[in-house]
Formats: C-alpha cells, structure tokens, sequence
C-alpha cells in the first residue's frame, strides 16, 4: 500500500513540474520571436562613436544617417534588395528573416497540442527552433563581411573592412540578435528534453502469484500446495493402504509380565480383538 502511494506521489509531481516547464517553454518561445522580429526590424545594428566621421546607424536591409541641414534621411527597402548596400547585408537580411518566418510557424506549431501527442509537438518546435537559430547564426556571422562598404566608410573611417569595424561599434540591435540565437538552442533543448520524459511506472512485486501480495499471508492457513516462500512443499506423498491381518498375540518383552495392576491402567487398551486392523503407511 506505501509502495503504491509513493509512486502516485511522484507521478503526480512529474506530471505537474512537467506541466509548469511547459508552460515557462511556451511564454519563452514566444519572448524569443518578439525578439527575432525586433532585430529584424531594427537599424541599430551598428552605428557611430565619439570618433566616427560622422552620425550614422546600420541595420541588415536600411541604414539611417544626418544630411548636412540635421534632418536624418534612411535608406532601404525589404521589397527592394537592390537598394540594400552589399551582398553579406542581403543574406544576412535572407536568413535573419528566415528565422522570424521559422519561429512564427513554431507558434502557430503550438496549436498541435489539442491534436496530437504532447512529445510529438514538443520535437517540431524543437526542430523549428534548433533551425530558426541556424538561421539567425548564419545572419550575425555573415553580416560583418559588408563592413566594407563605401557607405560604411564614409562613417567608420577608412578603416572599416570585412570583420572589421573601424571607428563605429556594435549597437544593442546586433547584440540582442546574438542573446536571441543562445535562446534558440536552449528552447530547442528543453523541448527535446520534455519530450523525452515520459513517467515509468514500476510493477509492483509479487510474492506467491498475481493476486497475493505481501502481508496477505498466514503461515497458519497455507494449504498443504503452498510454502510460505511461494513453492511447492517437496514432500513426496505415498499412498496408504489398508491391510487386514490375522489374530496375532498379544506379545511382551522378556522383562515384562501382564499383572493387574497393568489390567487396571487407564492407558491400557480394552480387550484384545483378533479382527482389529491396523493401518500402515507404505
């Protein structure tokens, strides 16, 4: 009866646990698509210093900088790739927006709960997410390679490159895309891992057969079939037969003699009868 109550015990709490990291795995996937979408949207992904040559910002498709009168004019079009400044800003721009598209396919992938088995939803987004994050690590290493743009230059100095910066730095957009692919792996992670847990239940032991279990027996009751470790008794049973036999004397030792004071004795049998039977086991 304990061992039955202990193990309902911490199915229960499994199932429950389970249940709540599911839900913070929920809130957390669609936190990372907010993000996801933010970045993408964003032209702080890197922008000018105290030394640049002049104010500017750059993001994957439009980049914003000030006109000689103060007002800022931005450039860039998502519909229009040839407006967008080099070609590692265009695949950078491909496969960051890839990852939004993955992402939002893994949330709406979230309805599959009400249809289909929990572990196997649990691995689509799982695999939707391991993939959305390919996809955004493959924009943040890529975007670098435009840095050498004439553009760039014109507000990094001459000393922007590939992979290299100049005298502009990194703004909170390109960071935030690097915080974003960190969050994939370990969403992508923890769905794999809670569609792997599945609750085990133990079989209860037996100790005669299916239907008796431990503290159910009395050694006082056990049929002549059964021990009390649950085997047969190995007792070799013969069979008894009845013989008759003839008169026979009533025969005493050597050092004893029939008085009457054994005549007398209460333990004494009664008188000798020649038709008693006698029953021996063979």
């Amino acid at each position: 009866m304990e061992y039955r109550e202990g193990s309902h015990y911490y199915s229960t709490k499994f199932m429950r646990n389970s249940k709540a990291i599911g839900v913070l795995w929920g809130v957390f996937t669609v936190c990372y698509a907010i993000i996801t979408i933010v970045v993408f949207l964003q032209d702080e992904w890197i922008g000018d210093s105290d030394y640049s040559k002049g104010p500017g910002n750059f993001g994957l498709w439009s980049w914003c900088k000030d006109s000689h009168d103060g007002r800022e004019i931005c450039r860039g079009r998502l519909e229009d790739f040839s407006t967008i400044l080099s070609p590692a800003f265009r695949a950078a721009t491909v496969f960051v927006g890839l990852s939004v598209i993955t992402i939002i396919l893994c949330i709406l992938a979230l309805v599959l709960f009400f249809m289909c088995s929990a572990s196997d939803v649990f691995k689509i987004c799982g695999s939707m997410q391991f993939l959305s994050g390919l996809c955004l690590a493959i924009g943040i290493v890529s975007y670098p390679a435009g840095w050498d743009n004439p553009e760039v230059k014109g507000i990094c100095g001459p000393e922007a490159d590939d992979y290299k910066l100049g005298n502009c730095r990194i703004r909170w957009a390109y960071i935030l895309a690097v915080v974003a692919f960190f969050d994939s792996v370990i969403l992508g992670c923890l769905a794999f891992t809670l569609a792997g847990k599945k609750v085990k239940f133990i079989d209860e032991p037996t100790y005669m057969n299916p239907s008796v279990y431990k503290g159910e027996i009395n050694s006082g009751f056990i049929g002549d079939n059964h021990s009390i470790a649950g085997s047969r008794k190995s007792v070799n049973l013969q069979p008894v037969m009845l013989m008759p036999h003839g008169p026979e004397m009533d025969r005493y030792s050597e050092y004893s003699h029939r008085t009457g004071r054994s005549n007398q004795s209460p333990f004494r049998g009664g008188p000798y009868s020649p038709n008693v039977q006698h029953n021996f086991q063979l």
